[in-house]
């Protein structure tokens, strides 16, 4: 069936009832026609959850967001299901997700089209998608919806990928199992010259970078830059790399005029030169 879906919710130190990306998505779940199967990949080895309605994963370790998807692709390719629907712990599942979905499927679409997309915001700002400029990956507002060939990226969360797509890259990424992957994902996207369909469904998303320097650490922003250095590096080429540096010297000066705490641009600081 071209509609079948396999489901992942990643959670991370946050139980079932405090999920609001499982408690908005199970009142649907029975209104909808798609054949699904729904995995929960519990990342929090200090708590087990129990749920005999869905297939649940406590995990002895920390698997990130790639063990628990690649989990769930393995789950797909398993059952035969065609899509494959990333979720993190506190997106709102829209009322017309599903609906908008349905009529998309109606559709004759081509297999060249590989990620289907909502818009996610976080107090009418717009967090995902956006265009990535040629030079710098500077990030712009999509405005438009509908297919795109476009060089893009967007949050994992609500990513809907093609199972038949994931598997030809071989599988989700371990080499980026949790800042970067998203980037990653799009990137491969754009270099098999691939399609994105950008739903008319826009939804609210809890980022932790938003309020920056209360959610995010100096320890944490420090596996970030190496990550984004690493992959900038390897998967972007000397070209971008480049710019990426320039990127850097503007990102110090923000930091340092909006932020109380000046350890952030010093951080950024020392990663121009590494």
């Amino acid at each position: 069936m071209i509609n079948s879906i396999e489901i992942v919710i990643v959670l991370y130190q946050c139980s079932l009832d405090k999920s609001i990306t499982f408690i908005s998505l199970t009142e649907q779940l029975n209104k909808i026609s798609i054949d699904y199967e729904l995995v929960i990949y519990n990342n929090d080895i200090n708590q087990k959850i129990e749920d005999s309605r869905f297939t649940i994963v406590n995990s002895k370790e920390n698997s990130k967001l790639e063990g628990a998807y690649n989990f769930a692709l393995q789950r797909a390719i398993k059952n035969t299901k065609k899509w494959i629907l990333l979720l993190d712990q506190d997106t709102l599942i829209p009322n017309n997700y599903f609906e908008k979905l349905n009529k998309l499927f109606d559709k004759d679409l081509s297999t060249d089209l590989v990620a289907i997309i909502p818009k996610l915001v976080s107090k009418e700002k717009v967090l995902s998608p956006k265009l990535l400029s040629s030079k710098m990956r500077f990030e712009r507002d999509i405005q438009n919806i509908g297919f795109t060939n476009d060089r893009i990226v967007a949050f994992n969360s609500m990513s809907l990928f093609r199972v038949e797509f994931i598997k030809s890259i071989g599988g989700f990424s371990k080499d980026y199992p949790f800042d970067l992957h998203d980037h990653w994902c799009y990137n491969q996207i754009y270099k098999q010259n691939k399609s994105v369909y950008i739903l008319d469904v826009t939804t609210e998303h809890d980022s932790s970078f938003i309020n920056f320097e209360e959610n995010v650490s100096i320890a944490r922003y420090k596996d970030f830059l190496q990550t984004e250095n690493r992959f900038i590096r390897s998967e972007m080429g000397f070209y971008l790399y480049f710019f990426y540096k320039i990127k850097l010297i503007l990102r110090v000066f923000k930091q340092f005029l909006k932020f109380k705490n000046k350890k952030y641009s010093m951080l950024t600081f020392l990663f121009i030169f590494k």
